[in-house]
């Protein structure tokens, strides 16, 4: 399984930024790897909205869309992703916003492992790439 985790302390409330990371159909205006995105189910259970979202990624030649279920808890201020869709034999990413005196600290951690070796090895330097350009 592949890992990467990132941690940033951002100028900003931590509402507005999970509420960057909680509207997914907006990714495609901000991250141009991302050329779709579209939530197919949503519900609220116990105070968390669990999404059904489909993204297209694209990164040089390569193009791949997936589904993951999101889960935005407000209260604890993160974001979870999960998926075991093609062509991801599981994805699981995490978002975590903590505020601080001066900035809000915010931490990404993904790991990943695919279905298909010859896929592990073309899309998981493309994960590599996208994170390290845009995480």
């Amino acid at each position: 399984m592949k890992a990467h985790k990132e941690t940033y302390y951002i100028n900003s409330k931590k509402e507005i930024i999970f509420n960057v990371i909680a509207n997914i159909e907006n990714y495609p205006t901000f991250l141009p790897w991302c050329i779709g995105a579209r939530i197919i189910d949503t519900k609220n259970v116990s105070d968390v909205i669990i999404q059904k979202a489909e993204l297209i990624i694209s990164f040089k030649s390569f193009r791949e869309s997936f589904v993951s279920e999101v889960k935005l808890d407000k209260n604890n201020w993160t974001v979870n992703i999960v998926s075991n869709k093609k062509p991801f034999k599981l994805l699981k990413g995490c978002w975590i916003i903590n505020e601080k005196k001066e900035n809000c600290e915010v931490s990404f951690e993904i790991q990943f492992e695919l279905k298909s070796i010859i896929l592990e090895k073309i899309i998981g330097l493309v994960f590599f790439s996208i994170c390290k350009i845009n995480c």
